[in-house]
């Protein structure tokens, strides 16, 4: 079995490795909400940076990016962005150089995140900060869709191949060595996503609600140390 998932893997990295750009843009909110919780004059590591666009909310830092889509690190580039080639599983770095690294909408792309959390915390320094986020499995949407029997997940061609809630992705990095310092909030999609997307005045008052219902939140967000 283990081998059967390794060959999934490698199938999975060669697909992202040549992967079209069309239609895969990052989050610039979720980024815009991390960036708030990165330390100033640190030498930062972006792993699965895509085209870097996380380095234009990043200030006072030395940025480097990884990831294994080579058009998107050809468009990193363009934006004379630090980048380099490199597999999420085994970081080209010496242990304990960063002062934090982050990970945005990658680890429900891994089929072992395990690998690549061991690897961040190899080399971040001690206390070092972890910033991450993934989609909510969870979320107040996806709840209805599932009693509708019409998740979107529930197809073959979709990406995502991990699937976290808040308690099960901060006990996977509790066990991975990272405490947990700050929990982050985005949206709660309610109604709908598209009413929540279309209506700027509705989709701040629902960033209110997810504080308040942070487990029916879309996504989720955090910083986290390493101890």
């Amino acid at each position: 079995m283990r081998k059967l998932d390794a060959l999934n893997d490698f199938c999975a990295k060669e697909a992202h490795r040549d992967a079209s750009l069309k239609g895969c843009k990052p989050s610039i909110e979720r980024q815009k909400i991390l960036s708030r919780l990165t330390p100033s004059n640190a030498l930062f590591l972006d792993v699965g940076c895509w085209n870097g666009s996380f380095r234009q909310f990043l200030h006072d830092v030395e940025y480097v990016g990884i990831d294994i889509n080579w058009q998107a690190l050809k468009k990193a580039k363009e934006r004379r962005t630090e980048v380099i080639m490199a597999s999420c599983d085994y970081l080209p770095f010496k242990s304990e150089v960063f002062d934090a690294c982050s990970m945005i909408e990658v680890i429900e792309h891994l089929y072992f995140p395990e690998k690549t959390l061991n690897e961040i915390h190899r080399v971040l320094k001690k206390n070092g900060k972890f910033l991450l986020a993934t989609p909510n499995f969870v979320n107040f949407i996806d709840r209805i869709n599932v009693l509708l029997g019409k998740h979107p997940l529930a197809g073959t061609t979709h990406q995502h191949i991990r699937f976290f809630t808040w308690k099960t992705l901060n006990n996977l990095l509790k066990k991975c060595g990272f405490k947990l310092e700050k929990r982050e909030h985005w949206f709660l999609p309610f109604p709908t996503r598209t009413v929540t997307k279309k209506f700027p005045r509705w989709r701040k008052l629902m960033r209110i609600v997810a504080r308040i219902f942070p487990n029916f939140d879309e996504g989720l967000l955090g910083e986290w140390r390493k101890i």
